[in-house]
């Protein structure tokens, strides 16, 4: 129980930290954003050398040093996608009146770039650590990358609250390609996997007998959880920003009143001083 608690603690507090970091790289303003993606490429290759040297051992602090080790591949993909150098070829907002078929190929050209690097990564870890000792690199990672897809699914297909202020406002044009004025039945089924995963994460630790498996899968179940977390944002009236307040240089309540979700995202874009009103996102 000891492992397992102090697993999830980690996990938190990793997950909170990182994810402030990130943006508050991601929303700073500097003359080229490629000023940033070098410090963050270097960051990522430290994680794929960490990942490497501690496939072959299973102890507590090589799972640890392979959970961090994920989280720093993680961070490099972030900022490469929130600093607009890995994203998509299209870069411009949604059309006015797009809809089907012509909708999501238009989103998809937004992103593509990004979730292919994501899912190439992810899969050249698992070819890599397959067979290794300790494989909770690449299982992290491909956790990470399971729940995030599905996020993003979420907010593409129907999801009230998914305009976050922590976009940085060079991105905001991201948030035309959102649907907020349903809830979609995918999100059903999410949450269904999300809990699946927890579960199973769960199960996994409290059977295991060894430490550093107790350690690893309680990391798993951590993220999990915040996986679930996370999609609960999306539909509770509930500013994902205020927990990230320090980052963003912004305070306030952590409930959204009717109405405020663009409003807010517009003021963070005027505040971050990188576009004007004629970027305000759709959200129809």
């Amino acid at each position: 129980m000891g492992l397992a608690l102090v697993a999830f603690a980690v996990a938190v507090t990793a997950w909170w930290l990182a994810t402030g970091a990130v943006i508050m790289v991601a929303r700073r303003p500097v003359p080229d954003p490629l000023h940033m993606l070098i410090p963050a490429s270097a960051f990522g290759v430290a994680g794929v050398v960490i990942a490497l040297a501690t496939a072959s051992s299973l102890s507590v602090v090589a799972v640890y040093g392979a959970f961090f080790a994920a989280l720093m591949i993680w961070a490099f993909h972030e900022i490469s996608f929130l600093t607009g150098h890995v994203t998509g070829p299209r870069k411009t907002a949604l059309p006015v009146g797009a809809s089907g078929g012509d909708r999501f190929r238009l989103a998809w050209s937004a992103v593509r770039d990004h979730e292919l690097a994501l899912f190439l990564t992810a899969a050249a870890l698992a070819v890599v650590l397959w067979d290794a000792a300790n494989p909770f690199c690449w299982m992290v990672f491909a956790l990470m990358w399971v729940m995030r897809l599905m996020t993003k699914l979420n907010v593409f297909l129907g999801a009230p609250n998914a305009v976050s202020e922590i976009l940085p406002a060079r991105m905001a044009y991201l948030t035309s390609y959102f649907r907020t004025d349903r809830v979609h039945k995918f999100f059903i089924v999410s949450v269904v996997v999300v809990t699946a995963l927890l579960t199973m994460s769960v199960f996994m630790a409290a059977v295991s007998s060894d430490p550093a498996m107790i350690t690893g899968w309680s990391l798993m179940a951590t993220f999990a959880f915040l996986g679930l977390v996370e999609h609960l944002f999306l539909v509770l009236p509930v500013r994902d920003a205020a927990l990230w307040g320090w980052a963003t240089g912004r305070t306030g309540s952590g409930f959204i009143r009717r109405g405020q979700r663009a409003a807010n995202h517009l003021q963070s874009s005027q505040e971050d001083g990188r576009v004007g009103k004629s970027a305000a996102p759709v959200t129809g």
